[in-house]
């Protein structure tokens, strides 16, 4: 007799989840390090000095 095997529902949902979570952290690190060096640009070109 083979024993079935329950929770496989919640390793599916658990490891897509994770995957989803891993690629938001990714997508976030990725763009705050743009942001971090649009602001060091914008510093040193001193743009947004003229608000005319």
């Amino acid at each position: 007799m083979k024993k079935k095997v329950r929770g496989r529902g919640f390793r599916v949902v658990g490891l897509i989840l994770g995957i989803v979570g891993a690629t938001v952290s990714v997508t976030s690190i990725v763009f705050s390090a743009l942001g971090l060096h649009q602001a060091h640009l914008c510093k040193h070109c001193a743009k947004g000095d003229d608000f005319r």
